[in-house]
């Protein structure tokens, strides 16, 4: 009982000590208080009131980018880091002159830090990330942020953050493409007439240190169409930030896909070389030849980001595929052919073997004779051919047939190698000068028109 009576206790007198803080906070800032601070707001102050009510209040914006961490082409996102400060004017607030008596005077201009809590009880413009993601706030034993004061009633706030935004990607061109992300800060709710937003200071510290990314960054400031923003009826709103122009390494990819996909087109024009009856070395290079091909094109269509229609790489793969198999279809019509030849011809020697067996110039038949009609006939080349039929005897003078010129099957063959010969020497001439137009209308087109 006592022991629950104890903790009951505890916890009133805790809360009663943060309630005393809470009080306290205000009252130690306050310029009536008897501590003396750099910084002392009067009594009417409110936090809740812009400081300049006749005119736009400017909010500068200073962008210090230490490294860009990931550039997710898949959900269009870019990651870096960067220390985000905000500047602006609140002539409300009181400088107190005494702290500074012991000290050197500083410029009117001069920042001079105070405690970050002062930062809960004065104006804070709510400052607005176009399109982003996540804003995350550095902590080590606290959270990394400052505030600063300068004698012309200046305030700075400034956080080493991680800013995660969205940025519209297209991927047509890829990986031939060049990327355009606009960085924009602005505020929610006060359009130009109440606040006014501009870039003080813009950096970018690239190093050879840094992480090792796809792309070449590249830091402008915005466009000046690009620095307003049309509310529509609640007016036009200011903007600050800046333009990353991401342009992407393209020597990797033409190492890894664009080399090799072309050198085996150019390989696949040594099967023209190659004579048509060796048909399991032909056969097994085309075929080879395209199904590297295809499993290139698969990896490509699988680490590709996605795009309305054909990616530039893609398109190229297509191509080189087109051109393999081009050579496959031109092989497969040759022996097509050849078969249709070779089946033509072996009908045609069948017919000849049974009309020489009847319309040959040099052959004995003798058919079986019966009591009625006794059939004998011999052939002799320029004599006479008896028939005895009953008591008659005709006598008829049978010609010799003449033999057709044949042509031997060593002949035919070397026809059909010298066309098919003539055919391949065609395509290999024929070949190179498409894939060479190919390459000059795709690099011309890609090259002009990803930027």
């Amino acid at each position: 009982m006592v022991d629950t009576m104890l903790k009951s206790l505890t916890r009133i007198l805790w809360i009663f000590s943060l309630v005393y803080k809470a009080s306290m906070t205000p009252q130690s800032v306050s310029c009536t208080s008897s501590i003396k601070t750099y910084v002392c707001l009067p009594s009417n102050y409110s936090s809740m009131d812009i400081p300049e009510i006749d005119k736009a209040n400017l909010i500068q914006i200073e962008i210090h980018i230490s490294d860009v961490l990931v550039i997710n082409d898949r959900d269009f996102s870019i990651t870096f880091s960067l220390y985000f400060n905000v500047q602006w004017r609140d002539p409300r607030i009181q400088i107190n002159q005494e702290f500074f008596q012991d000290r050197l005077v500083p410029d009117s201009s001069t920042l001079t830090p105070v405690n970050l809590n002062l930062i809960n009880d004065l104006w804070v413009p709510n400052v607005f990330i176009y399109n982003l993601k996540t804003f995350q706030v550095i902590d080590v034993l606290s959270r990394l942020a400052g505030l600063w004061v300068s004698p012309n009633k200046d305030i700075m706030y400034s956080q080493a953050s991680q800013i995660t935004f969205i940025c519209p990607m297209i991927f047509n061109y890829f990986p031939l493409d060049t990327q355009v992300c606009k960085f924009q800060v602005g505020s929610y709710s006060y359009n130009m007439e109440k606040m006014m937003f501009q870039v003080a200071q813009l950096g970018y510290s690239h190093t050879s240190r840094s992480i090792v990314l796809d792309y070449d960054i590249k830091i402008n400031p915005l466009e000046d169409e690009d620095k307003v923003f049309d509310g529509g009826s609640l007016g036009n709103y200011s903007l600050a930030g800046f333009e990353m122009i991401l342009k992407r390494h393209v020597s990797h990819y033409i190492i890894t896909y664009y080399l090799p996909s072309g050198l085996f087109v150019i390989v696949s024009w040594i099967s023209f070389l190659v004579p048509s009856e060796v048909i399991p070395g032909r056969m097994a290079l085309l075929v080879t030849l395209f199904l590297v091909l295809v499993n290139i094109f698969n990896n490509v269509t699988t680490n590709t980001p996605k795009a309305e229609g054909l990616t530039a790489i893609e398109a190229w793969m297509l191509a080189c595929i087109l051109f393999v198999f081009a050579a496959l279809a031109e092989y497969a019509a040759l022996l097509f052919h050849n078969s249709t030849v070779l089946s033509m011809e072996a009908n045609h020697t069948k017919y000849q073997a049974e009309n020489q067996l009847h319309e040959s110039g040099s052959w004995h038949e003798e058919s079986p004779g019966d009591l009625g009609n006794s059939f004998k006939m011999t052939r002799m080349e320029g004599r006479e051919l008896e028939k005895n039929n009953g008591d008659s005897t005709d006598r008829v003078k049978i010609l010799p047939v003449k033999k057709k010129n044949s042509i031997s099957e060593q002949q035919l063959f070397a026809r059909r190698r010298k066309l098919y010969t003539k055919v391949d020497r065609f395509f290999l001439a024929t070949f190179p000068l498409m894939f060479i137009t190919f390459n000059s209308v795709y690099w011309y087109t890609y090259l002009k028109y990803a930027h």
